[in-house]
């Protein structure tokens, strides 16, 4: 935690438990969404657990836009889906619950 500090000291960083495993930090240019990569056991050494990192995924010049992308990485998380009414009713309650959190339609 406290190399995590130091790599995003200047960043203003914005979790949530929902939004996991992706996070956000905002600087004065823009937004970054985040995320936490675990490793797979069978890529490790000696198949041992690997230690977490965080690989940055897009940068966006405003909030609304950078949940946006959230909620389809959240969708996209799911590698299979049945129909395409499945994946827009995983994305649309996807989105509600990010729309929850803000209390505002993005």
């Amino acid at each position: 935690m406290a190399k995590e500090k130091e790599e995003f000291s200047s960043l203003t960083i914005i979790r949530d438990p929902k939004i996991e495993p992706y996070f956000i930090g905002k600087d004065s240019y823009c937004y970054t969404i985040y995320q936490t990569i675990t490793p797979d056991t069978k890529y490790t050494e000696d198949n041992k657990p690997g230690k977490d990192y965080t690989k940055a995924l897009g940068h966006y010049s405003n909030f609304g836009n950078c949940l946006k992308v959230i909620a389809r990485l959240k969708t996209d998380d799911k590698q299979n889906y049945n129909s395409i009414q499945e994946y827009l009713e995983t994305y649309s309650q996807t989105e509600d619950l990010i729309n929850q959190l803000i209390k505002v339609k993005i």
